[in-house]
């Protein structure tokens, strides 16, 4: 259990952090929208490229099955500070 609340951590980290790079390097805007596409992104690629452990890959299709469905509404940010907070 331990070591799927570290990778959760990791993850969200990895995404938050992801986030704030882009858009200090102007790669990503910071309206709800722009940040949705980058973090839906960030995500499939993070899901494909096998970034993080087998374990959270159902917690990775979850989220992007969000994103999917409610779009610029997805709230990824916060679904990923929330997630990086309760992993501590």
């Amino acid at each position: 259990m331990e070591n799927y609340k570290k990778s959760i951590n990791d993850m969200s980290w990895c995404g938050l952090v992801s986030l704030a790079i882009a858009q200090q390097n102007g790669d990503c805007g910071f309206n709800a929208m722009q940040e949705n596409k980058f973090l839906s992104m960030w995500l499939h690629s993070a899901y494909k490229q096998k970034r993080f452990p087998k374990a959270i890959a159902p917690d990775l299709e979850h989220l992007m099955k969000i994103a999917k469905s409610k779009g610029q509404f997805a709230q990824l940010k916060s679904l990923l500070n929330e997630l990086y907070q309760n992993a501590e």
